[in-house]
């Protein structure tokens, strides 16, 4: 094995995926992708440039970290994600939890992942959609967003939107009643019941609304 204070920089290019990459080709046959910043910092400027251990130690690690960190914003620019989902994914990977921690800070410095925007986002959409804010909260819980946050973005969407718990219960029994016309009272009512508590409603909003409901229909 060629000895690390003899490897030299072969070649440098920048990535024709990824802007501000660079794809380094080093003299034992390693290939690292590297951000910009650390070329400068490491003297890793051009092709035939002795790496000491230091230097390439230095870029073993970000290339680690940028690896771990594109994959990231790749998951993010398919859908929302929070902290606590890409950190999930990124286990899937050969990576150590203060790797996967450096890589995921990066992005929250850079703006690129927030979980107060997550909560904010999925809170409201959630709550359009005619889920209860105690299903909302519970959902944004389980991704790993932190309570207070949680709390915040749930009372923030409730606000903004004016949600009414009652009405948005009665328009999605409304709608999923349509559904078991055929079906008998008492398994219709089940059925509507248990679909609303499903969605987050309390029992007494829940049982007051399938008794609206099915009346009117009947």
């Amino acid at each position: 094995m060629t000895n690390s204070e003899s490897i030299t920089l072969k070649d440098l290019r920048e990535s024709p995926r990824r802007p501000g990459r660079y794809l380094l080709s080093l003299s034992d046959g390693q290939q690292l992708v590297v951000g910009i910043a650390v070329l400068a910092e490491t003297g890793a400027t051009r092709a035939g440039v002795s790496l000491g251990p230091e230097v390439l130690a230095r870029l073993l690690h970000e290339h680690s970290i940028t690896a771990l960190a594109d994959r990231a914003v790749d998951a993010l620019a398919r859908g929302r994600r929070t902290r606590r989902e890409l950190e999930l994914r990124l286990r899937r990977h050969e990576a150590t939890p203060a790797q996967i921690r450096e890589a995921l800070d990066r992005l929250e410095a850079a703006g690129l992942l927030s979980d107060e925007a997550v909560a904010q986002a999925e809170a409201s959409a959630r709550l359009r959609r005619g889920e209860a804010p105690a299903r909302v909260t519970q959902q944004l819980r389980r991704k790993g967003v932190a309570g207070a946050v949680v709390n915040r973005a749930v009372a923030d969407a409730i606000t903004d939107d004016g949600f009414d718990e009652m009405a948005a219960c009665r328009a999605v029994a409304e709608k999923r009643a349509r559904t078991l016309a055929g079906d008998e009272p008492v398994a219709a009512a089940r059925k509507l019941l248990g679909f609303l508590l499903r969605r987050g409603y309390s029992g007494t909003v829940a049982r007051r609304v399938v008794a609206e409901v099915l009346a009117r229909l009947q």
